[in-house]
């Protein structure tokens, strides 16, 4: 695994781990809030049962070296700028954290350089691996 792809891994199990303690955050604060409109209910199942579990699964797959990984990376990064964009536009415009519109864009943009910077890593892992098997097969 490259250094590059390295850094977007541990990056990863970061933004999952804020992620899983925002939404414990606003569930345990606004529990009540989340039952009014049905797709808050939605997005904090959505990233309990699939960006956050797979986000670690597809980490823990690149580390040991198995090449399903890299495209569950690749997958989770989507869902996870999906998710981002969707609850930035959703649940901060609605106020439902009480925090100010702008930093919901700053958050949404450190998550697009993340995602841009990720994504590239895992290309460059794929290219090498590319290149090492047509060297192989050449021989």
């Amino acid at each position: 695994m490259s250094k590059r792809l390295k850094i977007a891994v541990y990056l990863l199990y970061v933004i999952l781990i804020f992620l899983a303690a925002i939404w414990i955050f606003g569930v345990m604060r606004n529990w009540e809030a989340m039952q009014e409109k049905p797709v808050r209910i939605a997005y904090f199942l959505c990233d309990y049962t699939i960006v956050i579990p797979l986000g670690f699964i597809a980490g823990f797959g690149l580390k040991a070296g198995k090449r399903w990984a890299h495209y569950l990376f690749v997958f989770v990064l989507g869902a996870l700028l999906f998710d981002t964009a969707h609850q930035v536009y959703y649940l901060f415009w609605d106020n439902y954290f009480g925090v100010p519109l702008i930093y919901a864009g700053l958050l949404l943009l450190v998550v697009v350089i993340y995602t841009v910077f990720a994504f590239k890593a895992a290309q460059v892992k794929k290219l090498i691996d590319i290149n090492l098997r047509g060297e192989e097969n050449a021989r």
